[in-house]
């Protein structure tokens, strides 16, 4: 399934960590790339450019104009929109279809959300009815529709050496690539 994320409404100030989370979380759990609606704010990009340069390349953050352009482009080359909101329908009610669809761009919002975006949505997706973060929901929500897929990224010069205790980490160099 290739994933895309649409974050909506970023906020200068107010949502420059929360967007930079969100691009990691999309990176880590196996999304293609994250749009950046709302105010321009270069944070977020320059975050995943130091990710990528030493954990690798492969996923792609960009800021987009207009969140209604790009979530209709999507769904013109057959990409189901899937909005992340707590007042949606529960997740485990609604993930085996949902994995049932190759292409889903996850919206997750930052302001309040405009009613079109419930509107212009194919799923209202909750993973809990209550108050929680965009983070979070977007977390549970790839890992539950990627599930098994591994996450690969080209060029990395770092590498995580899973550990009991302490941490491990390889350093790749030219010579042992």
């Amino acid at each position: 399934m290739e994933v895309v994320v649409l974050r909506y409404g970023h906020r200068l100030i107010r949502d420059e960590r929360v967007t930079s989370h969100c691009c990691l979380v999309s990176r880590a759990f196996g999304a293609k790339k994250i749009v950046i609606c709302g105010e321009q704010d270069p944070t977020a990009i320059k975050t995943l450019e130091g990710i990528s340069k030493n954990w690798g390349a492969g996923f792609d953050a960009e800021f987009g104009s207009s969140w209604e352009k790009i979530l209709t482009e999507h769904k013109k080359t057959g990409f189901k929109a899937v909005h992340l909101t707590m007042y949606g329908q529960p997740l485990e009610k609604k993930i085996k279809q949902i994995k049932k669809h190759k292409k889903i761009i996850v919206i997750i919002g930052s302001r309040k959300v405009e009613r079109k975006v419930y509107a212009l949505s194919d799923y209202n997706i909750s993973v809990t009815n209550q108050p929680h973060s965009e983070i979070a929901a977007l977390a549970v929500f790839l890992y539950e529709a990627l599930r098994g897929k591994k996450t690969k990224f080209a060029n990395a010069k770092l590498k995580i050496i899973p550990s009991s205790f302490g941490k491990k980490v390889k350093k790749k160099t030219r010579a042992t690539g």
